[in-house]
């Protein structure tokens, strides 16, 4: 069965939504890239978004009652994503940890929203929902392929990248239900702020006061930009799942990987390749065919 003009119009403004989100997001990731300590960057800059966008939560004066086991689950799991990340680093390469986290994750994510958000993708979009992970796959592992004989990436390594890729699947379930309660963009401000303060401890304790303080001086500019980008990113994520089915805009939110291997290549002088614009070209069909019969 097609979609109907109405579908067909709603499914393009969120996947307009997610093309900017994917922008940004692939841009803050290459600012983060040259931080001396990216986690410790990343914190601030999440700290940074909470201020900044704390306004928003003037928007309702009080979240409903039902919302609340949402923020919670969410922010607890984002959080858990947030350490879970920086373990599977300490175990292996970003190059061969990224891809395999970022293009797991749609497929955990379908899982999710069949079982508890009553998704029933169709038969088209689930081709597409093929194509676009395949397509990540291809773009985010050239390097995992051109690395795999060279570097060796553990059995934990793999567990946990794969258990980062759970965790965003599962946020993002939790937040794509939570957002039909609730506007996204104050949901989007409280669930960050309360993951950046779960996960204030364990920064603090692993890298101290002074590198903190250190990064800070170091990369302030930096920071405020991507706390911004970051939230906003996300904003546009949320936006989108009000609209259109969380299998699907979870799974083409990965997109950022397009963007960030263009902006490596545009900006980093990295190799693009032939795999990488094949695999562009298979993630640029799977979204057509999502878009329309999906």
């Amino acid at each position: 069965m097609t979609k109907t003009p109405e579908e067909i119009a709603m499914s393009l403004t969120a996947l307009g939504l997610l093309l900017l989100a994917a922008v940004l997001h692939a841009g803050w990731n290459l600012l983060v890239k040259n931080a001396r300590e990216k986690q410790v960057f990343t914190w601030w800059a999440l700290s940074v978004g909470a201020v900044c966008f704390s306004p928003l939560l003037l928007a309702i004066r009080t979240f409903p009652i039902q919302i609340w086991p949402f923020v919670l689950c969410s922010a607890l799991v984002e959080a858990a994503y947030y350490i879970t990340l920086t373990r599977a680093y300490q175990h292996g390469d970003f190059s061969l940890v990224y891809p395999m986290a970022r293009g797991t994750a749609p497929a955990f994510l379908v899982l999710w929203a069949v079982l508890f958000l009553g998704e029933r993708p169709r038969p088209t979009g689930l081709v597409g929902l093929a194509l676009l992970v395949l397509g990540l796959v291809m773009v985010g592992g050239k390097t995992w392929w051109s690395l795999r004989k060279k570097t060796s990436l553990s059995t934990s390594g793999i567990v946990l990248a794969l258990s980062v890729a759970c965790c965003i699947s599962i946020y993002s379930a939790i937040d794509g239900a939570a957002v039909h309660i609730v506007s996204p963009l104050p949901y989007t401000v409280l669930v960050i702020s309360l993951a950046t303060a779960f996960f204030t401890p364990l920064v603090l304790l692993r890298y101290g006061r002074c590198a903190v303080v250190s990064e800070w001086k170091a990369n302030w500019l930096r920071i405020i930009i991507v706390g911004i980008l970051s939230f906003t990113s996300y904003m546009l994520v949320l936006a989108s799942y009000s609209i259109a089915p969380v299998s699907y805009a979870g799974a083409v939110r990965e997109i950022s990987i397009v963007f960030a291997a263009f902006m490596g290549w545009r900006w980093l002088q990295e190799d693009l390749g032939l795999l990488r614009v094949v695999g562009a070209s298979i993630i640029f069909v799977g979204i057509l065919v999502i878009a329309i019969g999906g």
